[in-house]
């Protein structure tokens, strides 16, 4: 352990292994000047920092006094918060890969995505909802909020009654859940009221008796015009109930950028009414992902003063339509009130290709081969090949099944052939690394894929070892009880 002392107030200890602690070194004095912070650099007794858990590491941790804060390296398993509790300092993962630390200082010193602060709320369109069985209606309206809807909507766009509304009304108002009803059939569009839903369009109708928290939803008589609004607006004036404006953009080439002209207009007209923007139909004619999509329609949204957004996850490429625009309307109402790039705040709609791609230098990886000392395999993505430390031997391919074959003859000329479940692991490895290769993403070793926010973490080695003798375990256990009772 070393320190270097600049007479700052912050003192991190960062913590890694023996592979990375050149390159570390090399990082830490330029970072420190630029970001004003003291440091003390702590290597463990392992090659490979990313094989390290926090329990480990407890362990063996010697914490300088003057340390104020302790930096774990980011692959390490566990939970930092424990260590935390023992040292009773603050303990931080940081990046993945050490060529991130520059960005990973660079975000601390930038705003932060306020968790509860936000604008735009989000209407979660369930289509031909009577036709779906009540349980399962109930549940998906629970995903839905979970995943960050504050209303859930009903729509029902033929004209057949459906008197099953107020009992679905009913349902998930006992769930907690606020609704939106759209019918243009007279019938259940009253029976929607009579339940007590929240906000109901079009306007069939001025009700005389209308529950106090029911909003009344207001379109256009004709779409494309404002015939029929300001006359209905006055009616509602009159009888001073809460309205909704709603504004449908349209798909591209059907007119989309006049809809959204519109919606600039109907702000500049009608400042004081809400403007609710539906988006179902963009999302819904748009053979592409909803991500990027959202994040343009919601920064517009954000922009005009819309209070409401309409979406969908009726069609495949918007299936998680909900939770992107829960993450997006946090960034564009930060963006907006802070003035900062969106590209500063979250990466994590950076799902199919990386916000940043870590190639290393010939320096960096001739370092690594120098240091590595274990004889498994070490895959990489380099300079756009496949590539494989491997018995001895430095091997690349844009195959991976070239390069897989080349894996397996260096196994064999060095006496040592694979085993099935090391040919499977390979296998599997060399897939993930194809898709990186292909895709312009990050590959690292028996890590996960970044797929931003819908990343799903992968169980490292030393997990799936455990979870494999624990199953050995239990059949073994089973086998022994079967014969104790066969005999």
């Amino acid at each position: 352990m070393d320190s270097a002392d600049r007479g700052f107030s912050e003192h991190f200890l960062f913590v890694t292994g023996r592979l990375a602690e050149p390159l570390l070194r090399r990082m830490l004095p330029d970072l420190a000047s630029s970001y004003d912070f003291q440091y003390s650099v702590a290597v463990m007794p392992i090659s490979i920092a990313g094989l390290m858990s926090v329990p480990w590491i407890a362990e063996r941790l010697k914490v300088p006094p003057e340390a104020t804060r302790v930096l774990l390296p980011g692959r390490c398993s566990g939970d930092p918060h424990e260590l935390e509790a023992k040292l009773r300092i603050p303990v931080e993962r940081g990046p993945n890969d050490l060529h991130d630390l520059p960005e990973y200082f660079r975000r601390r010193h930038r705003p932060c995505l306020p968790q509860d602060e936000y604008s735009l709320r989000i209407v979660a369109v369930v289509k031909d909802a009577a036709d779906v069985p009540l349980p399962t209606l109930l549940d998906l309206a629970d995903r839905l909020v979970a995943d960050g809807a504050d209303v859930i909507g009903l729509w029902h766009e033929d004209r057949e009654p459906r008197p099953q509304f107020a009992k679905i009304i009913k349902a998930l108002h006992s769930h907690g859940h606020k609704v939106w009803v759209r019918t243009l059939e007279l019938s259940t569009w009253q029976a929607a009221l009579a339940a007590g839903a929240d906000f109901v369009e079009p306007l069939l109708e001025v009700p005389e008796d209308l529950p106090e928290q029911t909003n009344l939803v207001i379109e256009p008589y004709l779409p494309g015009t404002w015939e029929g609004v300001e006359e209905t607006l006055e009616s509602l004036r009159k009888i001073r109930r809460p309205t909704i404006l709603k504004q449908s953009l349209v798909p591209v080439g059907l007119g989309f950028t006049q809809s959204m002209l519109r919606s600039v207009e109907a702000r500049h007209i009608w400042p004081d009414i809400p403007l609710a923007l539906d988006l179902c139909s963009v999302l819904f004619h748009s053979a592409a992902d909803a991500g990027p999509l959202l994040l343009l329609l919601l920064g517009f949204a954000q922009e005009i003063g819309a209070r409401w957004i309409l979406t969908t996850q009726e069609v495949n490429t918007a299936r998680t339509s909900v939770r992107e625009c829960d993450v997006i309307r946090r960034m564009v109402h930060c963006a907006q009130r802070y003035h900062v790039s969106l590209r500063s705040l979250d990466s994590s709609l950076a799902m199919l290709r990386d916000h940043h791609i870590n190639n290393g230098n010939e320096e960096y990886w001739q370092q690594l081969r120098e240091q590595i000392r274990d004889p498994s395999p070490r895959l990489f993505v380099k300079a756009n090949q496949l590539c494989a430390w491997a018995f001895g031997r430095e091997l690349q391919s844009s195959d991976p099944y070239e390069l897989f074959e080349a894996i397996t003859d260096a196994a064999k000329d060095a006496g040592r052939p694979l085993d099935p479940d090391t040919a499977f692991y390979l296998g599997y490895e060399l897939c993930k690394a194809a898709i990186a290769r292909q895709l312009g993403k990050n590959y690292w070793q028996d890590e996960a894929l970044h797929w931003g926010l819908h990343t799903v973490a992968e169980p490292s080695p030393r997990e799936r070892r455990i979870r494999r003798l624990a199953r050995r375990r239990s059949v073994k256990g089973c086998s022994e009880t079967g014969k104790t009772a066969h005999s």
